[in-house]
């Protein structure tokens, strides 16, 4: 009897503790890679066409490979500094775990449309003449209950 006391309160414990992470106002989803760039005077088409030959193939291909869920871009309309970001990516992974494993997955995927490592690291440093990069962060999507 003592012995299966024992394991009710063990699965009552385990079942609570789950219970007890979740939290009461929302729902958690995917997590959002976002990164905000402020686009150098002058090089607003060199930025989109950079996107459209390099940055958005990467992108479709990592989606494709199931490395990411999904990317967005948005603008900003109002500046509230000469600084203020112009451009941001979003790129969506199903959870944290996503992330922690996309590194040498999407870096094969990087080099291969590239065609080398060097070529990789010379098209970063050519971006950095295009635009800078204002910030960049990790959110999660959440759904209210």
């Amino acid at each position: 009897m003592k012995r299966a006391l024992q394991v009710i309160l063990l699965l009552v414990i385990v079942n609570v503790i789950p219970a007890r992470a979740q939290n009461p106002n929302y729902d958690v989803g995917p997590v959002w890679r976002i990164t905000d760039f402020h686009i150098k005077p002058g090089m607003g088409d060199a930025f989109w066409k950079d996107f459209r030959e390099h940055i958005k193939p990467v992108l479709d291909e990592q989606k494709k490979l199931g490395l990411i869920s999904d990317y967005k871009l948005f603008t900003n309309s109002t500046s509230n500094k000469p600084d203020d970001w112009d451009v941001a990516i979003g790129v969506l992974y199903p959870n944290w775990a996503a992330i922690d494993q996309i590194d040498a997955k999407a870096a094969t995927v990087v080099v291969k449309h590239y065609g080398s490592r060097e070529a990789t690291f010379e098209m970063a440093r050519k971006r950095s003449e295009i635009r800078d990069v204002v910030s960049s962060h990790l959110v999660r999507e959440v759904t209210p209950k």
